[in-house]
């Protein structure tokens, strides 16, 4: 019982001198945290786009950690995630979840579901480059989903839900290219977003991260922060995620009002 008011002197103290105590689990998400926090402040974000929602890790991480309180939609497209999103949702009035997968066009295509589900993917996995991501990274089963472009998807959204600087974010395990491809119209209108990147790829046929960088900068957007998701055994960053701002709509927010 004495615990508790010992934490909060010396969180208390230690933040009167100008420190902050942070619990090594903590760490991690830290630094991500007060970068997304400063930024959906200066953008004004109203409205985050989760594209590969598994079961909500990101929107309780923007919740918990970043403090947003704007509306959140969660796109993720395996069944069972769905009900679990669909339930955790009940108690949060604004957190809409979408049950369908995003990509370049209308389809309806096959999703490996692995046996870690935060692995799942319409790519077959590829493992020899890290293997010790075998019995994570391999199928379990798969199912067949209903996939649209985001460009169908977010008018009809903006209309109901009446937000007006979006945020995107996007892991949807080697998919991601595919998800702007679809969105051509909507990139316009994106003020932020992340993407997932590998360099050492962990899918068959996936982008490498120069790529899906060079695509996204090639369509007016620019890094605003790198932070590393996983390390090999050997210290190599695997898969990092990379916080872009829209360019125009950056430059135009930081210019000086006279």
């Amino acid at each position: 019982m004495m615990l508790r008011p010992l934490k909060t002197w010396i969180r208390n103290t230690s933040r009167a001198l100008g420190y902050d105590i942070v619990p090594l689990r903590d760490m991690k998400d830290r630094d991500f945290a007060i970068h997304l926090g400063q930024l959906f402040r200066f953008l004004q974000i109203d409205c985050v786009f989760d594209v590969g929602a598994n079961v909500g890790q990101y929107r309780d991480f923007l919740r918990d950690k970043v403090g947003f309180t704007g509306t959140i939609v969660s796109f993720e497209p395996v069944s069972r995630n769905v009900a679990i999103l669909q339930q955790r949702s009940a108690d949060d009035p604004r957190w809409e979840i979408v049950g369908h997968a995003l990509g370049s066009s209308r389809s309806s295509l096959p999703i490996h579901v692995m046996k870690s589900d935060q692995f799942s993917s319409f790519l077959t996995p590829d493992n020899s480059g890290v293997p010790d991501f075998d019995g994570l990274n391999e199928p379990e089963h798969v199912e067949t989903v209903a996939v649209y472009p985001l460009d169908e998807v977010f008018p009809v959204l903006q209309q109901r839900l009446g937000f007006r600087r979006p945020y995107l974010k996007l892991d949807t395990q080697g998919f991601d290219l595919e998800v702007v491809q679809g969105a051509p119209a909507t990139l316009r209108n994106v003020v932020a977003m992340q993407t997932e990147a590998s360099i050492i790829n962990i899918y068959e046929g996936m982008p490498g991260y120069m790529d899906t960088i060079r695509f996204l900068n090639e369509r007016g957007f620019d890094i605003s922060g790198l932070y590393p998701i996983s390390r090999d055994p050997g210290m190599r960053l695997i898969e990092f995620d990379c916080v872009m701002v829209n360019r125009a709509i950056a430059e135009a927010t930081a210019a000086p009002r006279h």
